[in-house]
């Protein structure tokens, strides 16, 4: 791993040196390793953002003939406040933050970001700079029969990708990194459910992977089902490493999938999705998340068994996952007769047969 214009390597082999080692002996020889191993700590794209981060203080700092790394916490806090005075927002000073914590500490130098000025710059941008979180709406079941109805007899792949997106990130809670990340390999179809391997989500930093099962339903908006539309439409061998949800083109009124391996972007899908979304839910705040949450907020509302909840939404902890139901709970009402919607006891089977596959029993 290796991060130009970062310099890790200076302040490791520095510090090494200081410590009596030379770095021609067997000793110092392992310098270069402990760096890649240092920047491992970190995954490759929070490492480009901190990079970025650290170069702008830099830049700054050095500005006013001052050093910056080890940095005097005081010129820290003169810097935020600079990021204030030019209207950054709370996330830009976040970032300015964790940016020079970072590289101190991956350097071996104390943390500048601990001193109380900082924190306490940190809080006001917070309270100056934030605005109120506007949340998606989540989607329910009703919307997604409707939608699959408008197409039951559609056989275009590209309407099909998305239809399968949809129903497998409603029914298994997916993020859309998640979905996004996708292969054809990570999809066993069984007799009643498919079987969906998931090798690295957003708490799942250290890859240990999760798995999520998503049973065969009754409706036209089965996932089970569609999934297997979308696959013979596309022609899609689920052995392959591929990713399974591919942008698509279109020639003489026929849509195919793309043959480069290359996963759907956030802006098309959100861009496909939404728009088919809209066509049965016009007046909603609509995003990708909405899937994951009107997932949520039908099995919360059916009193899902807590941990084949929390099991099968990945949430890292238990008051995480509360939060999310709590969220879900208020914003759409129980209704009575959910155990009667075939959608809503397919996603419970789901959970169940998430339970059970848990301990063996499948």
């Amino acid at each position: 791993m290796c991060f130009p214009g970062v310099g890790v390597h200076l302040h490791v082999n520095k510090a090494v040196i200081d410590s009596g080692v030379s770095l021609s002996s067997r000793l110092g020889d392992l310098t270069g390793h402990m760096c890649g191993y240092l920047l491992s700590s970190k995954s490759d794209s929070t490492n480009k953002t901190y990079k970025f981060g650290f170069q702008r203080w830099k830049v700054f700092i050095n500005g006013h003939e001052r050093s910056e790394i080890p940095a005097q916490p005081v010129h820290v806090a003169l810097y935020i406040t600079h990021l204030l005075d030019s209207g950054a927002s709370y996330s830009s000073v976040n970032s300015a933050v964790y940016s020079i914590k970072w590289m101190h500490e991956i350097c071996g130098y104390a943390d500048p970001t601990q001193n109380s000025f900082v924190k306490s710059l940190q809080e006001s941008a917070k309270r100056l700079t934030g605005r109120p979180v506007r949340r998606k709406d989540p989607i329910d079941s009703h919307m997604l029969q409707n939608l699959c109805d408008l197409y039951s007899d559609s056989r275009d792949v590209l309407v099909l990708r998305n239809l399968a997106m949809i129903l497998i990130g409603f029914a298994g809670f997916l993020r859309f990194d998640e979905s996004s990340s996708l292969k054809c390999k990570d999809f066993i179809v069984e007799k009643n459910y498919l079987r969906i391997s998931i090798e690295k989500c957003k708490n799942d930093q250290y890859r240990e992977g999760n798995e999520v099962l998503i049973a065969k339903g009754v409706t036209s908006a089965c996932p089970y089902s569609m999934f297997l539309r979308y696959t013979e439409g596309a022609k899609i061998d689920l052995s392959s490493d591929s990713f399974i949800f591919k942008p698509s083109f279109r020639s003489k009124g026929i849509s195919k999938l793309i043959r480069k391996n290359k996963k759907l972007s956030y802006t098309a899908a959100r861009q496909n999705i939404v728009t088919l979304l809209k066509l049965v839910a016009p007046n909603l705040n609509i995003g990708l998340h909405s899937l994951r949450s009107g997932g949520a907020t039908a099995a919360a509302n059916m009193s899902v068994n807590e941990r084949c909840f929390q099991r099968h939404g990945r949430w890292k902890s238990v008051s995480s996952k509360n939060v999310c139901q709590r969220f879900h709970r208020k914003k759409v009402k129980c209704q009575n007769n959910c155990c009667c919607n075939p959608l809503h006891s397919l996603l419970s089977l789901s959970l169940v047969l998430s339970r059970f596959t848990q301990h063996g029993a499948l």
